[in-house]
């Protein structure tokens, strides 16, 4: 299969990496040039624009900062609009707006072409092992259509709906992960407080109700070893919660809990922490607890 991907940060480059793993000839665009040499020298072509990339290959992969950046490479006097073709398809992989996204959509579909949104869930280990959860909207034709090229990159694929759909449960996944993190982190640090040791806690906690991925893989893995590696970082997670905020702000929806978790999670951005792994959130309640949950 032939697919350009635009965007080559942490994912973006890990996903064109693993493409060219799995033999699809894989075109690139980024504004990072060093990146995309060094893909280059693993087979991948150069394009000179996003209308360059997609006069070339069907099938667009964008993984970008943020939808607007998304709108910019889309409507651009060099944008994809301005190369794409009636049998072209946009694969929409930045984590965004669902409203913006059924914008972008019927901007996509007035033009004559296709687009789904497909983010995903895995992180940078989950990219380069090609084990990602994706979740797509769009329609079910066209998810069919690409589902070869996304099961290069994950392993539960699933089609969620219309348009926008894969970008609203990718920001509900991801306010349920925040939440349970945060709480998890609570009631660690305190159990620490009361005299209680983490690994004990975890083997009960992960034998019981409590039990999450939180405490079943990132405390032992990233808390207890105090490792915190990088993978997503704090500032994507707090995005993530405003994108869920924004959402239950347009239905009047009442999130007590997600509200007081996204207080949290704004406060440990507040002190400096946006750059490190989401996992430092930790960090912050620790502090406020006056204790470290280590191993």
């Amino acid at each position: 299969m032939r697919v350009g991907i635009i965007g080559l940060g942490n994912m973006g480059g890990r996903m064109a990496k693993r493409m060219l793993g799995q033999g699809a000839e894989v075109g690139l665009y980024d504004l990072n040039e060093e990146a995309v040499n060094t893909l280059v020298g693993l087979g991948a072509e150069k394009a000179d624009s996003p209308a360059d990339l997609a006069s070339k290959f069907q099938y667009i992969i964008t993984v970008l900062p943020n939808v607007y950046i998304v709108k910019q490479t889309l409507v651009g006097e060099q944008g994809l609009l301005k190369g794409m073709k009636p049998e072209s398809l946009l694969i929409e992989m930045t984590t965004s707006i669902p409203s913006v996204t059924k914008e972008l959509n019927a901007l996509v579909k007035a033009e004559g072409f296709r687009m789904i949104d497909a983010p995903v869930s895995g992180g940078v280990k989950g990219a380069e092992a090609g084990t990602l959860s994706i979740m797509v909207g769009g329609e079910e034709s066209d998810f069919e259509e690409a589902r070869p090229l996304l099961a290069m990159l994950g392993q539960n694929i699933n089609h969620v709906g219309e348009a926008g759909a894969g970008h609203t449960i990718k920001a509900l996944n991801n306010m349920i992960s925040a939440t349970t993190l945060a709480a998890t982190a609570e009631a660690m640090a305190l159990g620490v407080k009361l005299g209680l040791e983490p690994e004990k806690m975890l083997a009960v906690i992960n034998t019981s109700t409590g039990r999450s991925f939180s405490s079943d893989f990132k405390f032992p893995n990233q808390v207890l070893t105090r490792k915190f590696e990088v993978g997503f970082t704090l500032d994507l997670m707090v995005k993530d919660l405003k994108i869920a905020m924004s959402m239950a702000e347009e239905e009047s929806a009442p999130m007590f809990i997600s509200s007081a978790s996204f207080q949290l999670w704004k406060r440990a951005m507040a002190e400096g922490r946006g750059g490190e792994d989401h996992t430092a959130i930790v960090k912050s309640i620790e502090e406020m607890f006056n204790v470290e949950i280590k191993g």
